[in-house]
C-alpha cells in the first residue's frame, strides 16, 4: 500500500508531489501606466500643440484598452479574494488615470 505524506511536508498538498507555482502579484497589472503616464505629460506640457494632443491620443488609448484588460483581471482576483488592498489600489490607479486622460482628452 501507498504512504500519504504527512501534513508538515512541501508535498503534501498536490497529488503529484510538484509544489503549486505562486501565482505573480497584483501590482504587476499595472503596466498601463506606461501609456498612461507619458500621454498625461504630453497633454500637462505640450497641449496646446495639435501634434502632441494627437499622439497623446493615440498612447492614451493604448494605455485605457490595456487598463480595461487588467481591471477586469483585476477585480476577478479580487473576486477570488487575492490580494485585496493591491486590487484595489491597481483598480484606482488605472481608473483614475484613464478617467483623466479622457477627461483631458476632452477638453477639460
Amino acid at each position: 500500500m501507498g504512504t500519504m505524506p504527512e501534513a508538515g511536508t512541501p508535498d503534501a498538498g498536490t497529488k503529484d508531489g510538484r509544489a503549486k507555482p505562486e501565482e505573480p502579484s497584483l501590482s504587476s497589472n499595472t503596466w498601463p501606466v506606461v501609456f498612461l503616464g507619458p500621454a498625461l505629460m504630453l497633454l500637462r506640457f505640450f497641449g496646446e500643440h495639435a501634434w502632441a494632443y494627437w499622439t497623446a491620443a493615440v498612447i492614451g488609448s493604448l494605455g485605457v484598452l490595456g487598463a480595461a484588460v487588467e481591471v477586469v483581471a483585476t477585480v476577478k482576483a479580487l473576486a477570488r479574494g487575492r490580494q485585496p488592498l493591491v486590487a484595489i489600489w491597481v483598480i484606482a490607479l488605472l481608473g483614475g488615470a484613464s478617467a483623466l486622460l479622457v477627461h483631458r482628452l476632452t477638453g477639460g
